[in-house]
């Protein structure tokens, strides 16, 4: 696992393209547990994001996520 607890994210290109994630895209999260299972990364985004799971969480995979020291990437929405 590329991630630690702490990292700065953002989605990556793929992770911006899975419907489920539009909420965050262009947005900065910090990695706060990394488990088991279908999606083991839980991020908790920065902001007020409406439609996401309770305080602000999301459950993602690896490759939907990016260090964002690598930059954000842009909303065209």
């Amino acid at each position: 696992m590329k991630f630690k607890i702490g990292d700065l994210v953002t989605p990556s290109a793929a992770g911006a393209k899975v419907v489920g994630n539009t909420s965050v895209v262009g947005r900065i999260g910090i990695v706060v547990s990394i488990g088991s299972g279908q999606w083991p990364i839980k991020v908790k985004w920065l902001g007020n994001i409406q439609g996401l799971h309770s305080g602000g969480m999301l459950p993602m995979k690896e490759y939907e996520l990016k260090f964002a020291k690598n930059g954000v990437v842009p909303f065209f929405g």
